[in-house]
């Protein structure tokens, strides 16, 4: 087992204040050897076994810490082969409209592409798209806010509008803000955001994606982008667990010349615990 991370899981273990649980400090280490590139992407990770000889932890800590990294995108698992070091998430690009208030600001916004494909059901999206057959593509993210808790999104367009969507690499898709892309790439102009917000329990495929308990209520976000002639860009989904942080709204877009972040005046705050 490489020395320099497991010295830096072990120096984390030890650094744990004594009411943290074991698995939290485990996953904390592990999440830090990843980030610093002493875990690298790729690389196969020990046993769970070989993991307990090494550390001052049971098999059941390990489990726990290791699924918390899987359900995060952090760590791969495949049957037969093992455990691997995932891509790392990277951090959104302006996130506009996944802002969420911490003690010292806004928290980071991690994405991860977790799958893009063409879809012919019905849905709110069909008539704000004019929907027609299989042209409208979903482009699904999980949405990691401070690595405590994970927002699904779910962005809908015309794929015949805008097919760069289906061909542009996975990786740069992840942490693209994709209004702002297509502001850029199709020289189309965002006036602003029209948003409605539900409370509901979340369908099954949701609460797997986001590893919730059956029957578990949450907010649904929906956005609509409103070019300045009208027509609607794309529709977004942002499905928000329950957690303690105020979600930060606005129906402001500035694109500037492709990079300015979204500039509110008086947003609408919002706590996203139901």
């Amino acid at each position: 087992m490489p020395s320099k991370w497991l010295e830096s899981v072990l120096k984390k273990l030890d650094e744990a204040d004594a009411g943290t649980p074991k698995h939290v400090s485990l996953y904390a280490g592990l999440v830090q050897a990843i980030e610093s590139g002493t875990l690298k992407p790729g690389q196969k990770l020990p046993t769970e076994t070989e993991l307990a000889e090494a550390l001052p932890l049971s098999i059941g800590t390990i489990q726990r810490a290791l699924g918390s990294l899987v359900g995060d995108g952090l760590v791969l698992r495949r049957r037969g082969a093992g455990s691997f070091v995932a891509h790392p998430q990277k951090l959104l690009e302006h996130p506009l409209h996944c802002r969420f208030v911490g003690s010292h600001g806004f928290l980071p916004v991690y994405s991860q592409l977790i799958g893009r494909k063409l879809i012919a059901a019905q849905g709110p999206w069909s008539a704000p798209l004019k929907q027609n057959g299989q042209s409208v593509l979903r482009i699904d993210r999980k949405i990691s806010i401070n690595r405590e808790f994970n927002v699904l999104s779910r962005i809908y367009v015309d794929l015949l509008r805008f097919p760069l969507l289906m061909t542009c690499p996975a990786s740069g898709l992840a942490s693209t803000n994709i209004k702002l892309l297509l502001a850029k790439q199709y020289r189309i102009s965002i006036s602003h955001i029209e948003q409605s917000l539900h409370l509901q329990p979340f369908p099954e495929p949701v609460r797997r994606t986001l590893e919730l308990e059956a029957g578990e209520t949450g907010l649904r976000l929906d956005l609509l982008a409103i070019e300045t002639n009208g027509r609607v860009a794309l529709f977004q989904e942002l499905f928000v667990p329950n957690n303690p942080y105020r979600l930060v709204v606005s129906d402001k877009f500035g694109t500037g010349d492709g990079e300015a972040a979204e500039t509110p005046r008086k947003p609408t705050r919002m706590t996203s615990k139901p």
